[in-house]
């Protein structure tokens, strides 16, 4: 029932039970680990987590910082969680690349290029084979007035041009492969005209 205080250095060989509360005000040092404050470091190696369930990060602060050294490179920031959650570099021109793993091949499915206003290239390589694939009748829309839209329905695909002028501006030649008997002129949807092969 009573206290124990020793103020001199403690070895104790077997195994130290203790069922209240441990205060080590100078900090706790087990291996390579030391516990100090609001830090943990390690000495040498890597540090892992495992656990029986979820690992969960919880900052009320609203950030999860990443650094390399001393040279914070990369925040989460939670802070307008209610409307976005924000990935930031903070490497100046450093992309934020997306990779992953295809039969044991890694690839790179999107780079977004900081040097470049986050300019967006997908499974690029040496070959420019990449493709974004859109789903039936989504579309890709371009411009603040959404002045051009390229979608399929499922069968026809459709570039319009809402607002204005669709100009085809080309190199080399404009060329109309179309496998069908006709190519068909419309003015606010009312046929004026055709050619017949």
């Amino acid at each position: 029932n009573g206290g124990f205080a020793s103020n001199a250095n403690s070895t104790v060989g077997g195994t130290l039970g203790v069922t209240g509360v441990v205060t080590a005000n100078a900090g706790v040092v087990v291996d390579n680990i030391t516990i100090d404050g609001q830090e943990i470091d390690v000495s040498s190696g890597d540090l892992t987590l495992d656990v029986a369930g979820d690992i969960i990060l919880d900052a009320a602060g609203g950030e999860v910082r990443f650094s390399d050294g001393s040279q914070q490179e990369f925040v989460i920031d939670m802070n307008d969680a209610a409307t976005k959650t924000t990935l930031r570099t903070l490497v100046p021109d450093s992309d934020l690349v997306f990779e992953g793993n295809d039969g044991g091949v890694g690839f790179a499915a999107l780079t977004l290029d900081m040097s470049n206003a986050g300019r967006a290239f997908f499974n690029v390589g040496a070959s420019f084979s990449g493709d974004v694939a859109m789903g039936d009748s989504n579309k890709t829309k371009y411009g603040a007035g959404e002045d051009l839209i390229v979608y399929s329905d499922g069968t026809n695909g459709e570039i319009e041009a809402p607002n204005g002028d669709l100009t085809l501006d080309v190199a080399g030649d404009i060329i109309l492969d179309a496998d069908g008997a006709e190519i068909i002129f419309k003015d606010g949807g009312t046929q004026f005209g055709e050619i017949y092969k």
